[in-house]
């Protein structure tokens, strides 16, 4: 007999081809990263990959550290170390490591980040064929240890990255290493030693003909003579990076270029030339602000075509209901005309008019006692409901264990000012739906919404449904449809709402509140998920690496 072979779901094979091309390309831009792991998350938890689970979730933790979330970024480390299992592949492990290190980075806490990346690479297989993540640690080592005014051991790591990336042929590593060791040396005050490895980078971007190096490394050497007082020296590196940026047509790198210049013309009192590139500076700024408020317009326009579209659709339907009233008047004036003389006939049909007449005013009252019932289930649970239908009231109950669900949208009164009713509306909407939806889908009773709150509790009326761990997979459902919609939104310059959400189980006492609304109410204390405890702490000089974000992606 045949065995039957199983083949992978469409939805997998995707999944699995786009977390070949992640483990592989070092530029991941944040955004576009954190939509396709939230489409991957779902193919994974549907056949409880926990490794694969835990590898995306390490992307995911790298993404949310780039754009500053570093709420999300750590719930996504402590998922990726959850669902790592000791048959999961080695680097898994290593890249949830960088991620950490990453975050506490971030946070500021550098002496953290020194003990997880001096574990992570004691456990480091030199067997192993894909370093980035290697390099990413020991990056976020040196940096922490600038943090904590170490520059030794911090240029004793990053030599180390230089060393083996020089072995190993990797030249966005090879690159990083060396700007990073330059700007040491700057800091240090041995700018002539900063000048060898920052002039080191840019001949190797020479021969790759690769510009947005060459325009860094033409802005470090010029920063470099400023420092020395070489305001002239300085002037022509900048000139050089101007010119290379206008013709890769990066207007973001001009402006920061044209405004450093002009500062060097101000210091040399050359007024004049200072001027020149400080209206050139402006220029650039307003080009970038008109590319965004023609995107916008465009967005109004098209907008305002569909409306308009559906107007007229909206106006000739109006129109042909009139035609076709008009028609049915007549009709039905020039059958009264037929019929008046036959009698028995008349009182035929009047009598089916009649029957008629009764059999639609019953489907009516069907229909409306349909949707009241319609209302009534969506308002209250459907045990409730009964119960209220029966007795008149409905008594309140305790439950011992139930969980309940809280969320709401961060900034959501400075963001409601930007849009118009109808489109906050709308928003509120589409995000509530997917909420109804999703609370459908794990048997989480959803209690009410107010304003951008929305709660929904599991475990009652009916305590075998909507267990906790139901609600915690409702909530992380939720979590990674506002990432994925936002993520859209972002991509189509559109403001978005940042979601919150909250989780508390305990006992609770759940009834009628005067005579309309059903109601929860805890016997425990809420409390909200979600964000690091403690206070933020920002790092010193971080900014001077500027090849931090590349290897540290892993």
């Amino acid at each position: 007999m045949a065995q039957r072979t199983i083949r992978p779901q469409p939805q997998r094979l995707w999944a699995d081809s786009v977390l070949h091309v992640l483990n592989q390309n070092l530029e991941r831009e944040p955004h576009a990263t954190l939509e396709m792991t939230a489409r991957m998350m779902v193919a994974y938890r549907q056949d409880r990959d926990s490794c694969r689970m835990a590898g995306v979730q390490a992307f995911r933790c790298l993404s949310f550290d780039q754009l500053g979330q570093l709420d999300s970024a750590m719930l996504a480390m402590q998922s990726a170390f959850k669902w790592f299992q000791p048959g999961c592949d080695s680097l898994v492990l290593m890249r949830a490591y960088l991620g950490m290190s990453s975050v506490y980075l971030s946070l500021g806490e550098n002496h953290l980040v020194d003990s997880v990346c001096a574990a992570a690479i004691r456990l480091w297989n030199p067997q192993w064929k894909f370093t980035a993540v290697r390099n990413g640690l020991h990056t976020n080592r040196a940096i922490a240890r600038v943090q904590l005014d170490d520059l030794e051991g911090a240029l004793a790591s990053f030599r180390s990255v230089l060393r083996l990336a020089r072995e190993e042929n990797n030249p966005a590593d090879i690159d990083g290493a060396l700007t990073n060791i330059g700007v040491l040396k700057g800091m240090q005050g041995d700018l002539d030693s900063s000048d060898h490895y920052y002039g080191v980078a840019l001949e190797a971007a020479r021969s790759k003909r690769d510009i947005s190096p060459m325009v860094k490394q033409f802005m470090n050497l010029g920063d470099n003579q400023l420092a020395r007082g070489r305001n002239r020296e300085a002037i022509a590196l900048y000139d050089s990076a101007l010119v290379l940026s206008r013709s890769s047509g990066d207007l973001q790198e001009q402006m920061r270029i044209e405004d450093q210049m002009s500062r060097s013309y101000a210091d040399l009192g050359d007024h004049a030339m200072a001027n020149e590139h400080l209206r050139a500076h402006l220029q650039l700024k307003d080009s970038l602000l008109n590319t965004e408020k023609v995107r916008v317009l465009t967005e109004m326009q098209e907008k305002y075509e569909s409306e308009k579209k559906a107007k007229e659709i909206k106006e000739l339907q109006v129109q042909k209901l009139d035609a076709d009233l008009r028609t049915e008047k007549a009709r039905r004036t020039r059958n009264i005309y037929l019929f008046a003389g036959i009698g028995v006939l008349g009182l035929a049909g009047g009598l089916w008019n009649m029957l008629r007449y009764t059999r639609r005013s019953r489907t009516a009252i069907q229909k409306e006692k349909d949707v009241s019932e319609g209302l009534l289930l969506n308002i209250l649970p459907e045990e409730v409901a009964a119960e209220l239908k029966v007795k008149g009231y409905a008594d309140a109950k305790e439950f011992d264990t139930a969980t309940i669900l809280f969320s709401d949208f961060k900034g959501f009164t400075e963001l409601s000012e930007k849009l118009t009713a109808a489109q906050l509306i709308d928003e509120l909407n589409i995000c509530f739906k997917a909420f109804d939806g999703i609370m459908h889908q794990y048997h989480v009773e959803k209690i009410k919404t107010i304003g951008d709150a929305y709660m929904a509790a599991g475990g009652l009326p009916d305590t075998a449904k909507g267990a906790p761990a139901d609600v915690l997979m409702a909530a992380l459902d939720m979590q990674t449809f506002m990432a994925t919609y936002g993520a859209e939104r972002e991509q189509q310059g559109r403001p978005h709402f940042t979601m919150r959400v909250g989780l508390h189980t305990g006992a609770v006492i759940a009834g009628i509140v005067g005579v309309k609304k059903f109601s929860v109410r805890h016997l425990g204390r809420y409390r909200e998920h979600g964000k690091p405890h403690g206070k933020q702490r920002r790092g010193g000089p971080r900014q001077h690496f500027q090849c931090h974000l590349s290897p540290c992606e892993g």
